[in-house]
């Protein structure tokens, strides 16, 4: 949904930022000469072309769209000065011309099969290469990237598909120069379905637009060194410059950042095939019946509990979309209608329903102004820090935003409102769920993120437990956002149990990076079911982060070559029951908030581990403090001088003897634990709160 609040949604799932490093960084000429992927008229390396394999579980058709999408970003001396300047570094990486800005200014549409789709039990598998080359372009696009930025679209409605292809039929597919690189037909895949891929430049009225039925996935296949508008870069770089190629791994997730729709699961081609899958396998039917019960809107289809995209009836009685099912918004979608409501072609007709508020989103509204007011009511106690520090963080964004943007650039709906220190409600709680600066007509600062120093990076860290206190709260209006709940949440509790993205900054648990093993790599895609998947098991979600401010880190030794291998854990519990990500066979090493944790004498905090041989590991953290946010921070732990055969503090960590664990003598009384609480050292190293365990014990 590339028009969504006027660009305003700044996704950061598809690229992992880390250390900006220098300014005004200079391209070294003989990096700019080679391209990865090279238009040298000769036969590219099998690399430079990536599979896209579609299965339909579903009781019906699909029909699938692949989308090439616009390229102006900064790219090596192309700066995004303004709208429509820039150019696509991703492209000047594969074709070695960073002397060119190889800027990309439309959309364009791969449709696979047409109108005739993908039956029942079938599927389709396509080749993409990194880019096409157009023969001309009125809009002055010689290239077409396919990987970065890239979607594929489903649609389980032909009605809603015939939309969009209808207005491109009738157009010419695009011209490409003799023995191009396109999007094609594998022909060496068993049981392919695909037929014929037709590729179209998309024009305005072709734009996928809210009102339409669609599932949304997204990727970018390769990792390329970002150019950042000062001319930083972001380490690491391949060839250590911006824009420097750094490897054909394949980033990918399942966004429901806008929208659910249908069940939808993505794995990678990969050999061997031992990642396992994000998003849900879970059938249309048991998908459809939980966003029903979470909408009520079978009950009350015109008045849900949770507000439901419109599907009217037209004259005749039948549905606009007649085999569309029920589409649920996220809250950042809800609250932008909101506050700026929109409507179908007709002019009048609801995007979203019903047309006022239901009492669901005022009851987040509401607890909103609660909880972040001088004397809270119903206000869970626990929520309350949370919210006042997140509100702090967006009150002082909207400050700069008007304190520096003309009042003539300030839409209507972003205008000050009451003391004025925010815009309205609806307005205001837009940007909060998207987690965007307020940027509208006028560049503004960027939010607290991980890395910041205090206090300012707390308000990141409260926004993620905001976003997940439906696992700590029982009341359903206590929750701070029940989309996160339904996305997230166990199937027996009502949710998907989807790993995939409920809001902007959800790649905890909805990005993946990984290779194509022995083969060029690709995606697979399954709708409605495990049908077609590799690997056909859930991927474990990731560790927790570290967050050097406030966590502790807890180090697992990595595992002799050939294993055994560690295979689950459990943080604060005396059992083991959350997988570790099963490619990974070394060492991992994860974050513990003692914030939110409470570690002291009445309130330890087991780690205990297993093994891929069966066995189980546990030590006890008795004690960790909050080192708080404001500065200089408190100490996680006293410095210490261990007692003669340890390497840890006694009084803060213990090596406990219990049957059908691991002996101490064997492992634990090995752990190292770092206590260096030097308040000064905030932008080096010697601030240190670390524990390293060994490695698991070997057979």
């Amino acid at each position: 949904m590339g028009k969504r609040l006027n660009g305003l949604i700044l996704r950061l799932g598809l690229f992992i930022l880390a250390a900006t490093v220098g300014s005004g960084a200079v391209l070294d000429s003989s990096a700019a000469a080679a391209g990865v992927c090279p238009d040298g008229g000769g036969k590219l390396p099998k690399e430079c072309a990536k599979e896209i394999r579609v299965y339909n579980n579903t009781p019906r058709k699909i029909w699938v769209v692949l989308q090439a999408s616009i390229q102006l970003t900064d790219a090596v001396s192309c700066p995004r000065t303004e709208p429509g300047t820039g150019g696509d570094v991703w492209l000047q990486a594969a074709l070695g011309k960073y002397d060119e800005c190889l800027a990309v200014n439309s959309n364009y549409y791969a449709f696979i099969n047409g109108t005739r789709g993908i039956e029942e039990d079938g599927f389709i598998s396509i080749d993409v290469p990194w880019w096409s080359k157009r023969q001309k372009s009125d809009k002055g696009d010689r290239y077409i990237d396919w990987w970065r930025g890239a979607r594929v679209i489903i649609f389980d409605d032909k009605t809603a598909f015939k939309e969009i292809y209808d207005a491109l039929k009738d157009n010419p597919t695009v011209p490409f120069v003799s023995g191009s690189p396109k999007p094609a037909c594998d022909s060496n895949m068993d049981g392919n379905k695909c037929q014929n891929v037709a590729i179209f430049e998309v024009t305005p009225e072709a734009e996928i637009a809210p009102h339409l039925p669609f599932q949304l996935n997204e990727f970018t296949f390769a990792d390329v060194c970002r150019v950042l508008p000062s001319g930083d870069f972001i380490l690491p770089c391949g060839d250590n410059h911006p824009g420097g190629f750094i490897d054909f791994n394949q980033n990918y997730n399942v966004s429901n950042v806008d929208q659910v729709y249908l069940p939808l699961a993505m794995e990678p081609v990969r050999k061997p095939a031992n990642v396992g899958y994000m998003g849900t396998t879970m059938s249309v039917k048991k998908f459809r019946n939980k966003l029903a019960k979470f909408t009520n809107a079978d009950d009350r289809p015109d008045n849900p509990r949770w507000p439901i995209y419109n599907n009217p009836e037209q004259d005749g009685g039948e549905n606009f979309y007649p085999k569309a099912g029920i589409r649920v918004p996220s809250a950042q979608s809800v609250m932008a209608y909101y506050m700026n409501p929109t409507n179908f072609p007709d002019g009048k007709t609801p995007t979203i329903i019903p047309k006022d508020k239901p009492k669901f989103t005022d009851f987040m509204i509401d607890q909103w102004k609660d909880c972040t007011s001088a004397t809270p009511d119903t206000c869970n106690r626990s929520q309350v820090d949370l919210y006042t520090s997140v509100d702090d963080a967006f009150k002082a964004n909207y400050k700069k935003y008007i304190d520096t943007c003309p009042d003539n650039k300030v839409p209507d709906f972003l205008k000050p409102v009451g003391n004025g220190s925010r815009p309205k409600m609806t307005t205001y709680l837009t940007f909060i769920y998207g987690w965007v600066p307020f940027n509208v007509a006028c560049g503004n600062d960027e939010l607290p993120v991980a890395g910041t120093k205090p206090p300012a990076s707390r308000a990141l860290l409260n926004y993620f437990e905001m976003q997940y206190n439906f696992e700590v709260l029982n009341k359903r209006s206590e929750w701070f956002n029940p989309y996160t709940q339904l996305v997230h949440a166990d199937a027996k509790d009502g949710g998907l149990a989807a790993s995939a993205y409920a809001f902007s900054i959800d790649d905890h648990a909805s990005f993946l990076s990984n290779n194509g093993g022995s083969t060029s790599g690709g995606l697979i895609f399954t709708v409605g079911g495990p049908k077609g998947l590799a690997n056909g098991k859930q991927h474990a979600p990731p560790v927790p982060s570290v967050y050097r401010w406030y966590d502790f880190s807890v180090g697992l030794g990595a595992p002799a070559k050939g294993g055994p291998y560690w295979k689950k854990y459990g943080i604060c519990s005396e059992t083991a029951d959350t997988r570790f990500p099963t490619e990974e066979k070394g060492g991992f090493v994860f974050g513990i908030d003692p914030a939110r944790t409470k570690i002291n004498a009445n309130n330890p905090c087991p780690i205990t581990l297993t093994d891929t041989a069966g066995r189980k590991y546990q030590f006890i953290i008795k004690s960790a403090q909050a080192p708080g946010s404001t500065l200089p921070q408190k100490p996680i732990w006293p410095e210490f001088s261990p007692p003669p055969g340890l390497q840890y503090n006694p009084d803060i960590l213990d090596c406990p003897t219990k049957a059908g664990f691991v002996s101490p003598d064997k492992w634990c009384r090995f752990t190292v634990q770092l206590a260096k609480p030097n308040p000064n050292a905030l932008d080096n190293p010697l601030r240190q709160f670390e524990i390293a365990v060994r490695s698991p014990l070997p057979d």
